[in-house]
């Protein structure tokens, strides 16, 4: 009896199916997929969603907890957290050769690099001064530009120069003038 009932039941849908065509047999593929993607994609951010409201609150139930606390706000103290963000002075020259790295992931090779070092007597900082020349395509210096700047957050771009031969080349030749913050050694 109950296979006769759930022949019945299958004979029904292949017969509401055939009757909806490919229009709708398409629709009920996209309702599909649609579900299937709000299940792998929504599910997971609901829960994340949820976990960081859980995080918030247990925030607001320590705060309390830290009222009274002394917190220094003077602009010397902002400043001296600032100066240990930067990182020291020791790290120039792997800081240099991360640059030089990533022109050579570029596409761009320097022909010279020109750089100092300048020290600030009365600062805690010391600028390393780096000029590079190099040639390439436009959009691989912009690109390189912006990979310093991107994972270097103590590099500053104070220069760009660029010339062209030709105003239908690709090729450009252009030179750029970072400046890399650093922290002085032992202060």
């Amino acid at each position: 009896m109950d296979t006769a009932v759930s022949g019945r039941k299958m004979d029904r849908l292949r017969y509401g199916l055939n009757r909806l065509g490919w229009q709708g047999k398409l629709g009920l593929l996209l309702l599909a997929a649609c579900m299937a993607i709000a299940l792998a994609y929504a599910w997971p951010q609901a829960r994340s969603l949820k976990q960081l409201k859980l995080d918030v609150t247990a925030m607001h139930r320590a705060i309390p907890q830290h009222q009274g606390q002394w917190i220094d706000r003077s602009p010397q103290a902002s400043l001296n957290t600032f100066y240990q963000f930067l990182p020291p002075e020791g790290e120039a020259t792997g800081l240099l050769s991360q640059i030089l790295l990533m022109a050579e992931q570029h596409g761009l090779i320097p022909e010279k690099v020109d750089y100092s070092l300048i020290r600030h007597p009365a600062a805690a900082y010391s600028r390393y001064q780096l000029s590079l020349p190099v040639q390439g395509s436009y959009v691989e210096i912009r690109r390189f530009i912006a990979a310093v700047l991107t994972s270097l957050p103590s590099a500053a771009l104070n220069e760009v120069s660029l010339r062209r031969e030709d105003v239908l080349s690709d090729h450009v030749e252009a030179r750029l003038k970072f400046t890399l913050y650093l922290h002085k050694d032992g202060q």
